[in-house]
């Protein structure tokens, strides 16, 4: 565990120290609508807050589609998926989202760092990602992102993340005719196609890709490029040769090509035996379905951080100003320190005493006690209580130091005298002139 962020999840110069009630503490990641940051609130939440870029904060596309994200996030309250915390307003300038912060790795990193899952954990893992659908599908939401680097593994259960290309039951698409959104090797055929009635059975079968993944290490449509893995989702069958026989029954008929033959949730959470299921789902409850070597990752990522956390009360304070900015600088970027340079502070205004409602003229402040001639050190205090402690030997601060008065030696011989020459000899244009 390191005593800082490293240099990838160090905050830059340039990062907000604050966003809302958050405190940043690093850099999660960084993706190509926004940036991801680590914070902590006055009262102790860990949060994963997702900002907008500001490339891309005007642009009505990206604008709508992470206000959808806000909206379809806002509404999702299942145990299995990140909670929202906080967000900004639909009409700020810039836009962020705070949900829960879940420390554990995505499947993704599991099985990249591991290997992978092994059967036990795949029926956990899909038991929590059906329980996932089953409230994401209840309230009116397709996810059409499902994949290994978008589920979470949290100690009591998988987390499903990442809304921004989710379609609402009530909402038109953004998208352009036949353009396809999502992640090939997890998409499914009908949104590869861009089928304008893309439900359910979408999301069904991009979980039968991510579990196939957990058990292999690679989507069962795996192709040498985006074009390959496309063609073989559309035309040929997925590879399951590596999939272990239990999980097969499991994973096979998520992936049929026609959606209306694919299974619905209340099939799929019948398939396992009733006493399969309430074992699972005790281990779940008591935080114990994950294997040690990700159990070790969580841990460390907890500490990590605790330390980031701790790197980040050692910084100096002429760090970042809060964020959003003020209503009165939006051309101003997100990531710009809002620190005033020292000769734009404007003067303090002077004191004003009000006498029977009227304010007579301001009242100057005193000048400040000038030393005497040929002396220096420290400006002299009126109260002698003020005055700064140097030490009874110390060296006096040079800034504090008088330099009008120029520090000669006694014995130093006069300057010489120059000659008086009158200040027409310096004009160019009248030097020869003669004054009569």
């Amino acid at each position: 565990m390191t005593a800082a962020p490293e240099p990838k999840h160090a905050l830059r110069a340039t990062d907000p120290a604050r966003i809302g009630p958050y405190r940043l503490l690093g850099r999660l990641g960084s993706g190509g609508m926004g940036l991801v940051y680590l914070g902590r609130s006055t009262t102790g939440q860990l949060a994963a807050i997702k900002v907008l870029r500001d490339e891309l904060a005007e642009d009505a596309l990206f604008r709508s589609r992470f206000l959808r994200e806000l909206t379809v996030a806002s509404r999702i309250s299942g145990r299995f998926s990140a909670a929202v915390l906080g967000s900004s307003g639909a009409r700020d300038l810039h836009l962020w989202l705070a949900t829960e912060y879940v420390p554990g790795p995505s499947v993704l990193e599991a099985v990249h760092a591991s290997g992978p899952l092994d059967p036990q954990t795949i029926r956990a893992l899909w038991l929590g990602l059906l329980g996932a659908l089953e409230t994401i599908h209840s309230a009116g939401i397709v996810h059409r992102d499902l994949k290994p680097s978008n589920v979470l593994l949290a100690a009591d259960g998988p987390r499903v993340i990442d809304f921004g290309i989710s379609a609402l039951a009530d909402t038109t698409r953004l998208t352009a005719t036949n353009a396809a959104v999502g992640t090939p090797g997890y998409m499914s055929p009908e949104l590869i196609r861009g089928d304008t009635e893309v439900g359910p059975p979408s999301d069904v079968f991009a979980l039968g890709c991510t579990l196939a993944f957990a058990a292999t290490g690679v989507s069962p449509f795996e192709g040498a490029n985006a074009v390959e893995t496309v063609f073989r989702i559309i035309r040929e069958d997925p590879d399951l040769t590596r999939v272990p026989a239990e999980i097969v029954t499991l994973v096979e008929p998520c992936l049929e090509k026609d959606p209306a033959l694919r299974p619905t949730i209340d099939t799929l959470l019948g398939m396992l035996s009733t006493a399969e299921t309430d074992r699972i789902s005790r281990l779940l409850a008591h935080g114990q379905w994950l294997p040690a070597p990700i159990q070790a990752q969580t841990v460390e990522r907890e500490g990590r951080a605790l330390a980031w956390d701790g790197a980040r009360q050692a910084l100096p304070a002429a760090a970042p100003a809060e964020w959003p900015l003020p209503a009165d600088d939006l051309t101003t970027s997100l990531f710009t320190s809002r620190a005033a340079p020292p000769d734009e502070i404007p003067p303090a205004e002077p004191t004003t005493v009000i006498v029977n409602g009227a304010a007579p003229a301001p009242v100057p402040s005193p000048a400040p006690r000038q030393p005497p001639l040929g002396t220096f050190g420290p400006p002299p205090v009126d109260d002698p209580a003020a005055a700064p402690d140097t030490g009874a030997t110390g060296p006096v601060d040079e800034v504090s130091l008088r330099t009008h008065t120029a520090l000669l030696p006694a014995d130093t011989p006069p300057l010489p005298r120059l000659p008086r020459r009158g200040w027409r000899r310096w004009v160019p244009a009248l030097r020869g002139i003669v004054r009569k």
